[in-house]
């Protein structure tokens, strides 16, 4: 099973690409979708979410392999690099499932689905910092903190989404840019986790305007892409989200709108408001059962 899938080339120049290649995740333009699927949308996701939960174990027991090879071996054991793209891939899709990317159920499989409306492209492995590796976990501690409060934020709204796409019967475009570069962005800090990629978690608010993605153009440390998505036209003129009816975007390229953007910053500001009330509320829990565990003792001492 490939790390990447192949892609067609991105029309016009192509300016110079970041390096490292990061995660590439791209949705297609919103389109209607069926009421009733997603009123039942959090039901209908049950059984992924039971396949996903299981493993996760695999997972786990997977990526503390690997990262005793690639410790050693400043690479990722091949098997490890197929098993958490796969798994990776899977996750992007039954999450954009659930933000209501697509009405598309997502299908049973890790490997690549060209067909899908919403893809993920893992660069090819590379090799890692030995340092880097050994301290991934102190690595990922911003990247972490950020990825938590974003999705707190974002599961918040999404109430508000699912009750605009349950009554409009799509969802509007600024929510779907937003939902889009939140879930680029966990599908980016799950791949460095896994250390599919030594590119650390970025471009929360898109891509700017002149980029090119490592898998829209061709680049010798990635050979040619081919096509991959079809007849393009998903975002309308490259580089941007078009109104077009197509299934496919047409490039990897993420670049948010002024409202998607807001939207966006609300998650992050509504994620930490939640986090921090958490905090707060677990902490006042704490000091209250260990006053009244005191005082509980104090009266059984007087008797």
């Amino acid at each position: 099973m490939a790390a990447y899938p192949p892609y067609q080339a991105y029309p016009g120049p192509a300016p110079a690409l970041i390096t490292p290649p990061p995660i590439l995740v791209a949705a297609a333009d919103p389109a209607p979708q069926q009421r009733l699927t997603v009123f039942l949308r959090f039901i209908l996701l049950v059984p992924h979410l039971i396949v996903l939960c299981l493993m996760s174990i695999a997972v786990l027991v997977v990526a503390f392999i690997g990262w005793w090879g690639a410790l050693f071996t400043a690479r990722l054991p091949l098997f490890a690099v197929n098993f958490l793209s796969g798994c990776l891939r899977w996750w992007t899709r039954v999450y954009a499932y659930a933000f209501l990317l697509t009405d598309v159920y997502p299908p049973f499989t890790p490997d690549d689905v060209p067909t899908y409306p919403v893809r993920v492209a893992i660069p090819e492995p590379q090799r890692l910092n030995r340092a880097a590796v050994f301290f991934r976990g102190v690595l990922l501690i911003p990247a972490n903190i950020l990825c938590t409060v974003l999705s707190s934020g974002a599961v918040i709204m999404a109430l508000i989404a699912w009750l605009v796409t349950l009554f409009t019967g799509r969802l509007p475009a600024s929510f779907h840019l937003a939902y889009v570069a939140v879930l680029r962005f966990q599908t980016r800090f799950y791949g460095y986790a896994g250390m599919l990629t030594t590119a650390y978690p970025s471009g929360l608010y898109g891509d700017r305007p002149g980029m090119v993605a490592w898998a829209d153009a061709p680049a010798p440390a990635f050979g040619a892409p081919a096509p991959g998505y079809g007849t393009p036209g998903g975002y309308g003129a490259p580089g941007g989200y078009g109104t077009g009816p197509a299934s496919q975007p047409a490039t990897w390229l993420l670049p948010l709108t002024s409202a998607a953007k807001v939207l966006v910053t609300t998650f992050i500001v509504l994620g930490a408001i939640c986090e921090v009330g958490q905090n707060v509320y677990n902490m006042e829990s704490g000091n209250s059962t260990v006053n009244n565990n005191g005082t509980s003792t104090s009266v059984v001492i007087n008797m």
